[in-house]
């Protein structure tokens, strides 16, 4: 019986690589509609389209593929787990979710990170000529709502210009994704040791 869960456990982590390949492939047209591309559609948009029906849009960016390829990859591990221990563990199941919850939302926070700093980087740098409708003024009408709600903690009541609350935000991010993967970390490892 183990050893058809570890053949279930392998297929399932086959089948991310797969998607993944197909998520891969979806941003380069040419590839996508090529013999190549079409055997991973049929074989992977399947399973994908289940989650693009789900609303995991957040303006122009789907998360339906992470939380498609996240959903598998805890299949898989729970599936490994059961084939090494010959037991289905609810404090294993819970711990992956877990770290799967989390890995999908520190994802979130680097790439939110990462636009900050270009965008910083951006400002430091630049002469704020031709500013207005461009690509920085869209973001930056975008983002100010949040970095200033994330700041306003922070600000004992001042008033922060728009570099200052950018720079606040990047690091506050950053603790929260340092702490978080510590807090974590912990609840993960007290998952596995509930007794079933």
């Amino acid at each position: 019986m183990q050893a058809l869960f570890h053949i279930a456990s392998y297929a399932a982590s086959l089948y991310v690589i797969l998607c993944f390949i197909r998520i891969i492939l979806t941003w380069f047209p040419q590839v996508e509609y090529s013999v190549v591309g079409k055997f991973f559609s049929t074989l992977c948009d399947p399973y994908l389209n289940l989650f693009r029906r789900l609303p995991l849009r957040i303006g122009l960016i789907d998360f339906s593929p992470m939380i498609s390829i996240g959903l598998l990859s805890l299949v898989s591990s729970v599936l490994g787990n059961i084939a090494q221990t010959g037991k289905l563990y609810i404090g294993g199941i819970l711990s992956s979710l877990f770290l799967l919850l989390w890995s999908i939302f520190s994802s979130l926070i680097t790439l939110f990170i990462i636009v900050l700093v270009v965008r910083l980087i951006v400002m430091l740098f630049s002469k704020r000529e031709n500013y207005y409708n461009s690509v920085w003024s869209s973001l930056d009408s975008s983002l100010s709502p949040l970095i200033f709600r994330l700041t306003k903690p922070f600000s004992f009541g001042r008033t922060l210009n728009y570099r200052s609350a950018l720079i606040l935000t990047i690091f506050e991010l950053i603790l929260i994704s340092v702490f978080g993967n510590i807090l974590i970390s912990i609840i993960a490892q007290l998952l596995l040791k509930l007794p079933f």
